[in-house]
């Protein structure tokens, strides 16, 4: 049988509690006794040292002080002319009376016999004797049985209830962790979280780091329905002029002319979705990390220039002036064609969404080694609740405006590109004052190499 987490430390708590107290126990047993007699032999000379030194001569008088307790804390003390008759104390009847000796702590039948002599000048000297019982072995350790009888399953019970509550009170924020994950998984409702708050414990650390990965799959699961949605709403409207063309000129086989326009329609729809697929799979590969780069030197002035080349016609068409402007020479750590394809949807946005008989600006310069690339227009520019999204894929402020409808991957695409490189993609823009787009790629040591 496996034991749960939260049984097995509680198990393994109060066995090692009471492998602790039982450690305690015998160490007692152990060295209890051997304490205990060094204890009353020390206590036994002091007392006899401390009686010795109220004896005192005075004009041939013996003096013996009344403060002198000859009898309490187990010891007796008796005070002995030279002759061996008492003079003042006690001892017990079944005490010793062995020779007295100066000194000298000796044990015999079960007691502590300690003599001092202390000398009185011509008048001789007197004896200060103390006895002792010895520490008695036996009593103790039944008494130590006793209290092992005693002790030792109280405090087993009590170390089983503290540790459980303990380990009760520690794994609560696990317990919560085991529901949230349940009922999301029943319910699908991805909006639950453990909300432990403010704690520096592992669990409030693990609950939160729980709380940040249900974020983050919340929001990809979110994006991602999004995504599907917005894709099946883009690829659904040239899919249906396919369709309707192809039943018109089904109708109209015998008339060239309509026939013709047919298959121009179907043509324009079929370039739009062959773009809009292109378009997510090169997301997709890059949600994925496993677009391949290929990086080195790219001069960025030579290929804006030759992108503005390739975008003359389509704002030759608006009467859209575009220029291409630099200092110098500026070079970009990046991959030709995903740098290509940056410049290619910034100026064809910027021209999309510039001014009739206005201009789009290519600038491009070097701080400190990172290029900076930055298309600029003065059409009509995003409103200030729109910018913060404009990065968002499928998003459009206003297709209308710009004349053109798109799929609104190109921006998303610009991000993900620079993202790459370890760069930076901004936006800078007023509604009637025209934007500015800027992408930073970073020089070799600062970005992905």
């Amino acid at each position: 049988m496996v034991l749960s987490v939260r049984r097995s430390v509680v198990i393994w708590y109060t066995v090692w509690m009471v492998a602790l107290i039982l450690i305690v126990l015998a160490v007692v047993l152990s060295g209890g006794g051997y304490i205990a007699d060094r204890e009353a032999e020390r206590m036994l000379i002091g007392r006899v040292q401390e009686a010795a030194g109220e004896i005192e001569l005075d004009d041939g008088e013996l003096e013996i002080d009344d403060d002198i307790e000859f009898r309490g804390d187990g010891a007796y003390i008796a005070i002995f002319a030279s002759d061996g008759s008492r003079i003042a104390g006690y001892l017990p009847d079944d005490a010793p009376s062995p020779q007295f000796a100066d000194g000298v702590l000796s044990e015999l039948s079960g007691w502590h016999v300690y003599d001092e002599m202390r000398p009185l000048g011509r008048a001789g000297c007197v004896w200060v004797r103390g006895v002792a019982r010895n520490y008695d072995e036996d009593a103790f350790i039944s008494y130590a049985n006793l209290l092992i009888l005693i002790v030792l399953p109280l405090m087993a019970g009590l170390s089983a209830v503290g540790g459980y509550f303990i380990v009760r009170r520690s794994f609560r924020p696990l317990d919560r962790m085991i529901e949230t994950a349940e009922d999301i998984a029943g319910g699908e409702d991805l909006s639950k979280r453990i909300g432990l708050g403010e704690g520096d414990s592992e669990m409030h650390k693990a609950a939160a780091a729980f709380d940040m990965m249900l974020d983050r799959i919340e929001g990809s699961f979110e994006k991602e329905k999004q995504f599907t949605s917005d894709a099946s709403h883009e690829l659904r409207t040239p899919i249906s002029v396919i369709l309707a063309e192809c039943e018109y000129a089904a109708g109209h086989t015998g008339e060239k002319e309509e026939m013709d326009e047919a298959i121009a329609v179907v043509s324009r729809q079929a370039h739009r979705m062959s773009a809009l697929v292109s378009e997510l799979l090169y997301i997709a590969r890059a949600d994925r990390k496993s677009i391949r780069m290929e990086r080195g030197d790219v001069d960025a002035v030579e290929l804006a220039s030759a992108v503005a080349d390739t975008m003359e016609a389509k704002a030759a068409d608006r009467d859209i002036t575009l220029s291409v402007e630099s200092s110098g020479p500026v070079v970009a750590y990046a991959d030709h064609d995903m740098l290509m394809r940056v410049l290619i949807n910034l100026i064809s946005n910027a021209v999309s969404y510039g001014r009739d008989g206005g201009h789009v600006w290519v600038r491009l310069r070097s701080e400190g080694g990172s290029a900076v690339i930055e298309v600029a227009d003065d059409g009509i520019g995003i409103a200030e609740e729109d910018l913060g999204r404009i990065w968002d894929r499928f998003y459009q402020a206003d297709p209308a405006r710009s004349g053109e409808r798109g799929a609104g991957l190109g921006l998303p695409i610009v991000r993900e590109i620079v993202s790459l490189h370890g760069g930076v993609a901004e936006a800078e823009s007023r509604a009637g004052h025209g934007s500015v787009f800027r992408v930073i790629f970073p020089r070799k040591n600062e970005g992905n190499a």
